[in-house]
């Protein structure tokens, strides 16, 4: 996937939850907010221990 295509599906993404925040469906917004930021967490300390042992 190129650099202009995860942009434009990382903006549609936000799109989404944006729409789903102002339909009232707060929780189920949080909820995936919450899961898309413990992915990109874990995925930081994945490529940092990744890091910290290879080199």
């Amino acid at each position: 996937m190129s650099h202009d295509q995860v942009i434009k599906q990382m903006r549609e993404t936000l799109a989404q939850l944006g729409s789903e925040v102002r339909e009232g469906s707060q929780h189920e917004a949080r909820s995936i907010f919450l899961s898309a930021a413990a992915g990109a967490v874990f995925a930081l300390a994945v490529s940092w221990v990744a890091f910290k042992f290879f080199s």
